[in-house]
């Protein structure tokens, strides 16, 4: 069975391969089917429609939240910022959520989805509008990357230059427990008072394990699209009900979104 880096293409993955089992003890392996079900299978194509979907969602809301702190900052409101933050403070508690969720069960419900997206880019809008007035055009430029990042890797994949294989799974899935366990440390520190030097904030200097953690991680979430990308295929090749377009769709959306707050962070030490 395959490997992903995101919790709810593994368990996409999972659910998928136990319906298989449950069917073929239902009615009979592939050609020696008693009654053969009628279910619509998955294909690439919806999973690029729905993830097109969501990436328009999180950027309407990112829009919203966007004009909300770059207008308070012009004209001095500071309940428009305020008022922001509170939205993506939102938008975080449920994006956090639904990540937690998705560890469990593969997110397919459209709703949840959206959801995700929607709370994501509140977040993602009112953080982006401060990093652009700190250091304007570097939102335009994280954008650009993320863009051609994910290409790049999909062309890489595409042409084959890129292979999934055992060891690639290993590193990139350990590489992604090493990355969730520095981020835990991390925020429990930040609890305590506590500043481990791991992420340097705005405005800060940067040191030079900060830039190693920096580049590692954005490295890693380009990489890990390789796994996405054999995942979908392997799903959609192997006849997936077409319910599991949206666990792929939330799969790549998250991975999108990831990504690009790791190439803003990174672009923002270089400012510095």
């Amino acid at each position: 069975m395959p490997q992903s880096r995101n919790s709810s293409l593994r368990n996409m993955m999972k659910t998928q391969y136990n319906e298989q089992q449950h069917m073929g003890a239902a009615y009979g392996h592939y050609g020696q089917m008693t009654q053969a079900p009628q279910v619509q299978t998955m294909r690439i194509d919806d999973v690029i429609v729905r993830t097109v979907a969501l990436i328009g969602a999180t950027f309407v809301a990112a829009i919203v939240t966007w004009s909300m702190v770059a207008g308070g900052i012009e004209s001095g409101d500071e309940s428009a910022v305020s008022m922001a933050f509170t939205l993506g403070g939102i938008g975080a508690v449920v994006g956090i959520g639904v990540i937690l969720f998705s560890m469990f069960r593969p997110v397919m419900n459209p709703i949840v989805c959206f959801v995700y997206a929607i709370g994501q880019g509140l977040l993602l809008g009112g953080v982006s509008a401060v990093f652009e007035n700190m250091y304007p055009g570097i939102v335009v430029n994280a954008l650009l990357a993320t863009v051609l990042v994910f290409g790049g890797m999909l062309a890489l994949y595409k042409f084959r230059i890129l292979k999934n294989s055992p060891m690639f799974t290993k590193v990139i899935v350990g590489a992604g427990f090493g990355i969730l366990a520095l981020t835990l440390v991390n925020f429990v520190g930040s609890m305590f008072g506590a500043d481990l030097g791991l992420f340097a904030a705005p405005g800060e200097s940067v040191s030079a394990l900060q830039w190693i953690i920096a580049i590692a991680i954005t490295l890693w979430a380009a990489f890990s699209f390789i796994l996405d990308f054999d995942m979908i295929e392997q799903s959609a090749a192997a006849g997936a009900p077409k319910k599991y377009a949206w666990a792929g769709a939330f799969g790549l959306t998250a991975g999108l979104i990831f990504l690009y707050w790791n190439l803003l962070r990174l672009l923002s030490y270089f400012q510095e």
